[in-house]
Protein backbone atom coordinates (compact mmCIF):
# COMPACT_ATOMS: atom_id res chain seq x y z
CA UNK A 1 0.00 0.00 0.00
CA UNK A 2 1.46 3.21 -0.95
CA UNK A 3 2.08 5.53 2.54
CA UNK A 4 0.89 9.05 3.17
CA UNK A 5 4.15 11.07 3.12
CA UNK A 6 4.89 14.40 3.23
CA UNK A 7 9.20 15.72 2.61
CA UNK A 8 9.53 19.05 3.04
CA UNK A 9 13.42 20.93 2.16
CA UNK A 10 14.42 23.48 4.62
CA UNK A 11 16.44 25.85 3.03
CA UNK A 12 20.25 26.74 4.13
CA UNK A 13 19.17 30.46 3.66
CA UNK A 14 16.16 30.42 6.32
CA UNK A 15 18.28 28.33 8.69
CA UNK A 16 21.13 30.91 9.83
CA UNK A 17 21.30 34.91 8.90
CA UNK A 18 23.97 36.15 7.94
CA UNK A 19 25.62 36.49 11.18
CA UNK A 20 25.24 32.70 11.54
CA UNK A 21 22.82 32.93 14.43
CA UNK A 22 20.55 29.89 13.87
CA UNK A 23 16.73 30.71 12.82
CA UNK A 24 15.20 29.02 16.15
CA UNK A 25 12.22 30.95 15.84
CA UNK A 26 11.36 29.18 12.42
CA UNK A 27 12.42 25.82 14.70
CA UNK A 28 9.45 26.21 17.32
CA UNK A 29 7.50 26.88 14.38
CA UNK A 30 8.23 23.66 12.69
CA UNK A 31 8.36 21.59 16.17
CA UNK A 32 4.70 22.92 16.63
CA UNK A 33 3.84 22.01 12.85
CA UNK A 34 5.79 18.68 13.47
CA UNK A 35 3.71 17.07 16.45
CA UNK A 36 0.81 18.24 14.83
CA UNK A 37 1.52 15.97 11.63
CA UNK A 38 3.83 13.37 13.43
CA UNK A 39 0.74 11.05 13.33
CA UNK A 40 -0.81 12.32 10.33
CA UNK A 41 1.86 10.74 8.15
CA UNK A 42 3.22 7.58 8.09
CA UNK A 43 6.84 9.08 6.75
CA UNK A 44 7.75 12.56 7.11
CA UNK A 45 11.05 13.36 5.04
CA UNK A 46 13.15 17.30 6.67
CA UNK A 47 16.04 17.71 4.24
CA UNK A 48 18.09 20.61 5.19
CA UNK A 49 20.56 23.05 3.11
CA UNK A 50 23.88 24.34 4.14
CA UNK A 51 23.33 28.01 3.61
CA UNK A 52 25.17 31.20 5.42
CA UNK A 53 27.22 28.48 7.21
CA UNK A 54 28.03 26.59 4.55
CA UNK A 55 29.18 29.34 2.39
CA UNK A 56 30.69 31.14 4.80
CA UNK A 57 33.08 28.09 5.30
CA UNK A 58 33.80 27.63 1.86
CA UNK A 59 35.35 31.41 1.46
CA UNK A 60 37.43 30.85 4.82
CA UNK A 61 38.85 27.18 3.32
CA UNK A 62 38.89 27.31 -0.50
CA UNK A 63 42.29 29.53 -0.59
CA UNK A 64 43.49 26.80 1.77
CA UNK A 65 41.88 23.55 0.19
CA UNK A 66 41.38 22.58 -3.48
CA UNK A 67 38.65 20.20 -5.51
CA UNK A 68 35.44 21.05 -6.42
CA UNK A 69 34.83 17.29 -4.39
CA UNK A 70 36.66 18.23 -1.22
CA UNK A 71 35.10 21.62 -1.20
CA UNK A 72 31.20 19.82 -1.53
CA UNK A 73 31.99 17.15 1.15
CA UNK A 74 32.80 19.80 3.39
CA UNK A 75 29.79 22.32 2.69
CA UNK A 76 27.53 18.51 2.78
CA UNK A 77 28.90 17.65 6.32
CA UNK A 78 27.38 21.22 7.65
CA UNK A 79 24.23 20.31 5.76
CA UNK A 80 24.43 16.88 7.91
CA UNK A 81 25.37 18.79 10.93
CA UNK A 82 21.51 21.29 10.29
CA UNK A 83 20.05 18.03 10.15
CA UNK A 84 20.98 16.88 13.67
CA UNK A 85 20.54 20.44 15.11
CA UNK A 86 17.16 20.38 14.20
CA UNK A 87 16.46 16.54 14.54
CA UNK A 88 17.70 16.81 18.16
CA UNK A 89 15.39 20.21 18.76
CA UNK A 90 11.92 18.87 17.86
CA UNK A 91 13.35 16.36 20.43
CA UNK A 92 11.88 12.83 19.03
CA UNK A 93 14.24 9.92 19.82
CA UNK A 94 12.01 8.49 17.01
CA UNK A 95 13.80 10.67 14.04
CA UNK A 96 16.39 8.44 11.95
CA UNK A 97 19.08 10.83 10.77
CA UNK A 98 21.41 9.03 7.99
CA UNK A 99 24.73 9.70 7.62
CA UNK A 100 24.64 7.84 4.32
CA UNK A 101 22.75 7.65 1.35
CA UNK A 102 22.42 3.84 1.74
CA UNK A 103 21.38 4.32 5.26
CA UNK A 104 18.30 6.92 4.09
CA UNK A 105 17.60 4.11 0.95
CA UNK A 106 17.28 1.53 3.64
CA UNK A 107 15.27 3.59 6.24
CA UNK A 108 12.85 4.56 3.66
CA UNK A 109 12.24 1.22 2.17
CA UNK A 110 11.96 -0.73 5.66
CA UNK A 111 8.05 0.15 5.34
CA UNK A 112 7.92 1.53 9.23
CA UNK A 113 6.48 4.51 9.78
CA UNK A 114 9.29 6.77 11.58
CA UNK A 115 10.36 10.19 10.33
CA UNK A 116 13.94 10.96 9.27
CA UNK A 117 15.78 14.75 9.37
CA UNK A 118 18.27 14.47 6.85
CA UNK A 119 20.84 16.78 5.23
CA UNK A 120 22.97 16.41 1.96
CA UNK A 121 24.37 12.57 1.35
CA UNK A 122 25.98 12.24 -2.10
CA UNK A 123 28.80 14.44 -3.26
CA UNK A 124 27.71 16.30 -6.47
CA UNK A 125 24.09 16.69 -5.24
CA UNK A 126 22.21 19.19 -3.77
CA UNK A 127 20.10 18.57 -0.85
CA UNK A 128 17.58 19.90 -3.25
CA UNK A 129 18.00 16.71 -5.32
CA UNK A 130 18.44 14.77 -2.15
CA UNK A 131 15.29 16.04 -1.18
CA UNK A 132 13.74 15.04 -4.86
CA UNK A 133 15.18 11.40 -4.39
CA UNK A 134 13.33 10.83 -1.27
CA UNK A 135 10.90 11.66 -2.50
CA UNK A 136 10.41 9.31 -5.47
CA UNK A 137 11.89 7.03 -2.78
CA UNK A 138 8.71 7.15 -1.12
CA UNK A 139 6.84 7.50 -4.31
CA UNK A 140 5.62 10.73 -3.63
CA UNK A 141 4.04 12.92 -6.03
CA UNK A 142 5.10 16.71 -4.50
CA UNK A 143 7.88 18.26 -2.88
CA UNK A 144 7.90 21.11 -0.61
CA UNK A 145 10.63 23.73 -0.31
CA UNK A 146 10.88 26.48 2.31
CA UNK A 147 13.52 28.66 1.83
CA UNK A 148 14.20 32.70 1.26
CA UNK A 149 12.06 33.41 -1.73
CA UNK A 150 8.11 33.47 -1.50
CA UNK A 151 7.93 32.68 -5.38
CA UNK A 152 9.59 32.20 -8.48
CA UNK A 153 9.34 35.33 -10.78
CA UNK A 154 9.27 36.06 -14.16
CA UNK A 155 12.14 38.62 -13.40
CA UNK A 156 14.87 39.07 -11.12
CA UNK A 157 13.06 41.09 -8.41
CA UNK A 158 16.22 42.15 -6.69
CA UNK A 159 16.70 43.47 -10.06
CA UNK A 160 13.42 44.59 -11.58
CA UNK A 161 10.88 46.51 -9.94
CA UNK A 162 7.94 45.49 -11.93
CA UNK A 163 8.93 41.90 -11.65
CA UNK A 164 5.90 39.48 -11.09
CA UNK A 165 5.15 36.84 -8.74
CA UNK A 166 3.87 33.36 -10.43
CA UNK A 167 2.37 31.16 -8.61
CA UNK A 168 2.03 28.27 -11.16
CA UNK A 169 4.35 26.84 -13.70
CA UNK A 170 5.42 23.82 -15.71
CA UNK A 171 9.29 22.28 -15.68
CA UNK A 172 9.10 23.51 -19.53
CA UNK A 173 8.42 26.99 -18.63
CA UNK A 174 11.14 26.71 -15.63
CA UNK A 175 13.53 25.25 -18.09
CA UNK A 176 13.01 27.97 -20.23
CA UNK A 177 13.11 31.27 -17.91
CA UNK A 178 16.42 29.88 -16.08
CA UNK A 179 18.03 28.89 -19.35
CA UNK A 180 18.22 25.39 -18.16
CA UNK A 181 19.76 22.14 -20.65
CA UNK A 182 19.28 18.39 -19.82
CA UNK A 183 22.70 17.47 -19.18
CA UNK A 184 23.99 20.46 -16.81
CA UNK A 185 25.97 19.95 -13.50
CA UNK A 186 25.17 21.16 -9.70
CA UNK A 187 27.41 24.07 -9.01
CA UNK A 188 27.56 24.34 -4.80
CA UNK A 189 26.34 27.61 -3.38
CA UNK A 190 24.80 28.70 -6.54
CA UNK A 191 21.64 30.29 -5.38
CA UNK A 192 18.52 29.64 -7.29
CA UNK A 193 15.47 28.46 -6.45
CA UNK A 194 16.23 24.72 -7.63
CA UNK A 195 19.45 23.22 -8.32
CA UNK A 196 19.71 22.23 -12.39
CA UNK A 197 20.41 18.59 -11.14
CA UNK A 198 17.20 18.34 -9.34
CA UNK A 199 14.57 20.01 -11.64
CA UNK A 200 16.05 17.79 -14.58
CA UNK A 201 15.44 14.85 -12.00
CA UNK A 202 11.85 16.33 -11.26
CA UNK A 203 10.91 16.43 -14.73
CA UNK A 204 12.04 12.90 -15.75
CA UNK A 205 10.45 11.38 -12.61
CA UNK A 206 6.85 13.42 -12.51
CA UNK A 207 7.36 14.98 -9.72
CA UNK A 208 6.24 18.22 -8.22
CA UNK A 209 7.75 20.98 -6.06
CA UNK A 210 6.07 23.78 -4.04
CA UNK A 211 8.47 26.58 -3.46
CA UNK A 212 7.52 28.93 -0.19
CA UNK A 213 9.17 31.21 2.25
CA UNK A 214 10.52 34.77 1.71
CA UNK A 215 8.65 37.47 3.18
CA UNK A 216 5.90 35.30 3.73
CA UNK A 217 7.32 33.66 6.40
CA UNK A 218 6.92 36.49 8.33
CA UNK A 219 3.27 36.98 6.81
CA UNK A 220 1.94 33.24 7.62
CA UNK A 221 3.34 31.86 10.85
CA UNK A 222 1.56 28.03 10.83
CA UNK A 223 3.23 26.28 8.83
CA UNK A 224 0.78 24.09 7.03
CA UNK A 225 -0.83 27.78 5.70
CA UNK A 226 2.16 28.48 4.08
CA UNK A 227 2.80 25.38 2.44
CA UNK A 228 -0.35 26.00 0.41
CA UNK A 229 1.00 28.95 -1.11
CA UNK A 230 4.37 29.84 -3.19
CA UNK A 231 5.16 28.87 -6.52
CA UNK A 232 3.86 25.08 -7.66
CA UNK A 233 6.09 23.44 -10.76
CA UNK A 234 4.89 20.37 -12.26
CA UNK A 235 5.19 18.52 -15.03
Amino acid sequence: MKQNVLVLKVGGSIIYDQLLNINFDLFKRLKVWYYQNKDKYDRIVLVTGGGALSRSMEEKISENIGGVDHLHDIAMSLTQTNATILASFLEDDEIFVPKTLGDAYEFLKDGSTKHMVSGGLKIGWSTDMDTAVFADILEADKVYKISNIEYVYDKDPKEFFEAKPITDMTWEDFFKQFEITMGEQHIPNVQSPLDVGCVQFCARKGLSFMITGGRTLDEIEEIDKLLQTGTFIHP
